[in-house]
């Protein structure tokens, strides 16, 4: 009797295994491929996903998969984490950004804790300094956190206080610490 329970309870087992591994094996299969202008801009050094953005007001932003695209109309901000945390006034990161400017405005970057606390000097995209001109961009510039703490996150936000991203699309962003 312990027997045959025995190979019950092991014929039960292995067809679970069995059927686990099968919908395992089905759900990788399902899986979409990465696209290739995904593969070419996470092979740039300090390469940040962004599929990986974070953001309250979903609705203003667009991920696109299949052309490995992040597109804001409306948003007020959205940031990423970064792989580390900034040491203030030690860590120097350089920032690469591609895209294009479809909107009359820019945006501004900076080094943040994940609650709208610029922890460096921004970097302003549009409305402050060099502006950011409609069509394809490509700019790459230094932040500091130069204000006493360190950041964990990349926050990009509208031009200047109380305005939104109107139509950028971002294609490629990266972050190298120095």
């Amino acid at each position: 009797m312990k027997k045959v329970l025995t190979s019950l309870l092991l014929a039960s087992l292995l067809a679970f295994v069995s059927c686990a591994s099968a919908k395992t094996e089905a759900a990788e299969e399902a899986a979409p491929a990465d696209s290739a202008a995904k593969i070419a801009a996470l092979a740039e050094e300090g390469a940040i996903d962004l599929s990986e953005w974070q953001s309250p007001d979903k609705f203003a932003m667009k991920y696109n998969a299949e052309e490995y695209t992040l597109t804001c109309r409306g948003a007020e901000y959205f940031y990423f984490a970064l792989p580390q945390e900034v040491v203030p006034n030690q860590d120097i990161l350089t920032v690469h950004i591609t895209g294009e400017n479809k909107g009359k405005e820019g945006f501004r970057v900076w080094i943040d804790t994940g609650s709208q606390q610029d922890l460096s000097d921004p970097q302003y995209m549009g409305c402050v300094g060099d502006a950011l001109p409609s069509g394809e961009f490509d700019v790459t510039f230094e932040l500091n956190a130069n204000k006493g703490a360190g950041g964990t996150c990349l926050w990009i936000k509208g031009p200047r206080w109380g305005t939104m991203i109107d139509n950028v699309v971002f294609k490629s962003i990266s972050v190298v610490y120095n």
